[in-house]
């Protein structure tokens, strides 16, 4: 389960980059979200820790679980809400994405899904860690 969500991971990111290239920065800001809600969901996974329900609560959780007393950066977990906030901006309003905000969007999602990615491996190689 984990490699499949850091494989929807990685494909969302190289969507968002080629719809970022394509100038639909809309469809950019929406893929990079995914891009690190999948990296977040793993990284519940890696810890055999159920995803909650919701957009919101995810990034709540991701923070409580994984920001609060580490081991992930407190940026990420703004990270997470930015991007969802980007996201709903740019799939419910009329208003376009401005292109500036998706290539800040494709580089904070870039960064977000290296580091889970990296963590979670950290992590299924501890030995108090195996799942």
């Amino acid at each position: 389960m984990i490699a499949r969500l850091l494989c929807k991971s990685r494909q969302a990111l190289g969507t968002a980059a080629r719809d970022f290239g394509h100038g639909d920065m809309d469809a950019a800001a929406n893929r990079c979200y995914y891009a690190v809600y999948y990296a977040a969901w793993a990284m519940f996974a890696s810890r055999g820790l159920e995803k909650p329900k919701t957009h919101s609560g995810l990034i709540a959780e991701f923070s409580r679980q994984f920001v609060k007393d580490g081991p992930v950066d407190r940026t990420f977990g703004a990270t997470l809400g930015k991007l969802e906030s980007l996201r709903s901006y740019a799939d419910y309003t009329l208003e376009p994405t401005p292109r500036e905000k998706a290539e800040q969007a494709l580089e904070a999602a870039r960064t977000f899904v290296a580091t889970i990615e990296a963590e979670v491996k950290r992590a299924r190689s501890h030995p108090d860690n195996a799942q």
